[in-house]
């Protein structure tokens, strides 16, 4: 019985080493198909309009995480302990991001035209940001609909299909018609986008089943949680960039966007780790808070592993940005390296925030993203203030430091659900 055990024991193992390298191989292809996307882009608008690109993009990051109302978490919840739900938390999911993008656009429009002051003309402001994030938020979804069903290699292959997509979009444009104006460049992306969110939303239905379309209202609290905790996690993330358009001028908003765009890459492997790890972290967590946590502690190891990896990878691909994206981006270099620093901590922020979702905790988990936004803009000020751009960036470091140590103070200190009340669930 044993020997069956440990036989057993071996198969898991491999089956996961498996399961992380076949998710990795169109995520890795992904991340160098949008480096060339970004090299394009970059290279084809110029220092300064990428500069006001890329306080877009800041706003299109944080209003993805706000639109749709938890709909794609709820479906992952859902559909990860009973797939028979699919097809009615699968409409949730469309009818809530149809309400809701039009509301995330008219918000991003306005904080982009009154509080950062993007230098770009208002209709291309609302275009742009309906294009990108609705896009964003679609293709993300659709990656979350194969991750519920247990596909997550097949849901990298969305991700590579995205930048493919747009990656011939920036070649026609920049190379073949050799455009380089920013209100035509968001035009052209607007149509591309618009066909793949269409593609998206009939994939989703041929392959797992056409949804029901409701809304479930008595979920919106649940999901309120999760979209206010993902909101506040981009906010975090994209928050530099805001602060940076209100006190700096469009070459060096142009510089240290490069910096972020390019640490942007070093997240996506974290990001194909924690979607191989949670849904397991819901079947743990019903067993309550000690299960979750004891989940986390397994999969920190190996996150904080990618997290010092994802480090060394920007790290070196900084050295080249000059070469790649033209001499005007050389100051991006040290940018870039010093943004790294904050990677192994970020990677260390998932696994105790997952552990807080899976036991059920999301109200507390929600309450800590949502105050360190509010925390983060004051250090992020502070620091520019004080230095300028090396403040932003050591500021930028230890925040997400913090923030790493207080979600992991926090699973510790929450209370385990009575012994009673848990019923032992083994892997």
């Amino acid at each position: 019985m044993a020997k069956a055990d440990g036989l057993l024991a071996r198969l898991e193992a491999k089956f996961r080493l498996w399961t992380i390298v076949s998710t990795m191989v169109p995520t890795m292809g992904a991340l160098g198909l949008q480096l060339v996307t970004f090299a394009v882009t970059a290279r084809g608008l110029g220092v300064e309009q990428f500069g006001r690109y890329t306080a877009l993009l800041a706003i299109v990051a944080v209003g993805v995480e706000l639109i749709g109302m938890g709909g794609a978490d709820l479906l992952v919840r859902a559909v990860s302990r009973d797939k028979s739900r699919f097809a009615t938390y699968y409409g949730n999911m469309l009818v809530t991001i149809a309400i809701t993008l039009p509301i995330a656009v008219l918000v991003g429009t306005l904080v982009a035209t009154g509080v950062m002051r993007v230098e770009v003309d208002l209709p291309f402001i609302v275009v742009a940001l309906f294009a990108e994030i609705g896009l964003a938020r679609v293709s993300a979804s659709t990656e979350l609909v194969m991750v519920a069903h247990g596909h997550t290699a097949r849901a990298g292959w969305v991700r590579v299909a995205t930048v493919v997509a747009r990656l011939a979009v920036a070649l026609a444009f920049f190379v073949v018609l050799k455009r380089s104006a920013l209100d035509d460049w968001i035009l052209f992306l607007t149509v591309q986008s618009v066909l793949m969110m269409l593609f998206y939303g009939w994939l989703g239905a041929r392959m797992y089943g056409a949804p029901r379309m409701v809304w479930l209202g008595s979920e919106m609290k649940s999901g309120f949680l999760f979209c206010v905790n993902q909101g506040a996690r981009s906010m975090q993330s994209n928050l530099d960039r805001m602060v940076l358009s209100r006190f700096a001028d469009a070459y060096s908003l142009g510089v240290y966007g490069a910096a972020s765009r390019i640490l942007q890459l070093g997240l996506f492997p974290m990001q194909v780790m924690t979607r191989i790890f949670y849904p397991k972290f819901f079947q743990h967590g019903a067993n309550g808070m000690a299960a979750s946590r004891r989940y986390a502690l397994r999969v920190a190891p190996a996150l904080f592993g990618t997290g010092i990896l994802s480090a060394a990878a920007v790290a070196g691909a900084a050295l080249f940005a000059p070469h790649v994206l033209g001499h005007d981006f050389a100051g991006s270099v040290d940018v870039t390296i010093g943004l790294s620093l904050a990677l192994p901590f970020i990677a260390l922020q998932y696994p105790a925030a997952d552990a807080l979702t899976g036991a059920g905790r999301q109200g507390l988990r929600a309450a800590i993203f949502s105050l360190s936004a509010v925390g983060f803009g004051f250090v992020l000020v502070a620091g520019i203030w004080f230095k300028g751009v090396p403040g932003l960036i050591g500021a930028f470091v230890f925040a997400h430091f913090l923030l790493a140590a207080i979600l992991w103070g926090a699973a510790f200190l929450c209370k385990d659900a009575p012994a009673s009340q848990t019923v032992q669930v083994t892997q």
